[in-house]
């Protein structure tokens, strides 16, 4: 269970900042990680209910109007083969940088091996504490984000979404990587037409293209027109073309994992809600708004929060 924070009217805020493996590991005495110990990310299917009641049980403390809803949104980061790579890649520099200077698997803290411990979408993260059952957080043990050394001798961390940093430059130091961003940036980049050798045109007298035309009938500007659809169509990625220098990447974006919409003054509006949510690395921001456009009251009441995991996997890609 999680206390909610002052929730936005009109907009959506962050409530909850949530690392399930720091969480676990409260909980159960016990280390979890966001990766496998190969590096391969952890999904984390979890049940996410919203309780309007919050944490006290006081629910909405203000006189609300029956049109008033509140929204909550689950954000992560994406569920695809370049964040998963991406954490290999960077599970395996980490064992390179360790190795470039002696240090052996014998020489690491007990909880080091477990994996890479990530940020969320900066260089630290403040995360959200779960509580116990009178309502007060948890005291927890020491949440240590991973750090780095780079060739020039500069610290930092790692994070999962946010901004990255164009890394092809001489100057390329920061304190804080975004991974997905920095695995494309290590990779050939895909041209913008990868139907390079077929644009050249076909001579219209070669003897190959009079046998392979299958229609004696088919006309030359039709015949043409086909050639000019083959090298034109489908040979573009339909994604955004890496350039190292846009640190604005689709890549860098969070995704939403799920949403829920409460009517506090509708029929069972005041009841929980449950979410099902697949969670990368199994860290998430949670989003809340209260809109209430008829009589604007102004309401800012927490709702709580209750994650209950399901089931732990990793990532496909």
């Amino acid at each position: 269970m999680y206390a909610g924070a002052t929730v936005s009217n009109g907009n959506f805020a962050q409530t909850h900042l949530v690392s399930l493996p720091k969480d676990l590991s409260i909980l159960n005495r016990r280390g979890y990680a966001s990766t496998t110990k190969k590096g391969v990310p952890l999904v984390f299917r979890v049940a996410a209910t919203v309780y309007p009641s919050g944490i006290d049980g006081s629910g909405y403390t203000t006189t609300v109007g029956s049109d008033i809803t509140t929204s909550i949104k689950f954000l992560g980061c994406q569920n695809n083969w370049v964040m998963r790579n991406a954490a290999i890649k960077w599970h395996a520099a980490r064992d390179a940088m360790w190795k470039s200077v002696g240090i052996k698997r014998k020489h690491l803290g007990a909880y080091a091996k477990d994996g890479i411990r990530y940020n969320w979408n900066s260089n630290s993260t403040s995360w959200s504490d779960p509580v116990d059952g009178a309502g007060a957080a948890f005291a927890g043990g020491t949440w240590d984000v991973s750090n780095f050394s780079s060739y020039d001798d500069a610290d930092f961390t790692l994070r999962l979404t946010g901004v990255g940093l164009d890394e092809d430059t001489d100057t390329a130091v920061s304190t804080g990587y975004n991974i997905g961003h920095s695995y494309l940036g290590s990779r050939a980049t895909v041209p913008a037409d990868s139907n390079v050798e077929s644009s050249i045109t076909p001579a219209d007298e070669s003897i190959l293209v009079k046998l392979l035309d299958i229609s004696a009938t088919t006309s030359t500007s039709r015949r043409d027109d086909i050639v000019d659809d083959v090298q034109d169509g489908q040979d573009n990625p339909p994604y955004d073309e890496f350039v190292p220098s846009d640190v604005n990447h689709d890549i860098t974006e969070p995704v939403e994992l799920g949403r829920l919409n409460m009517f506090p003054q509708g029929a069972g509006g005041s009841l929980p809600q449950t979410a099902t949510l697949d969670i990368p690395f199994g860290i998430m921001e949670v989003q809340m708004a209260h809109r209430d456009p008829g009589d604007n009251s102004g309401i800012t009441a927490d709702l709580a929060l209750g994650l209950e995991v399901l089931d732990i996997y990793p990532m496909q890609g």
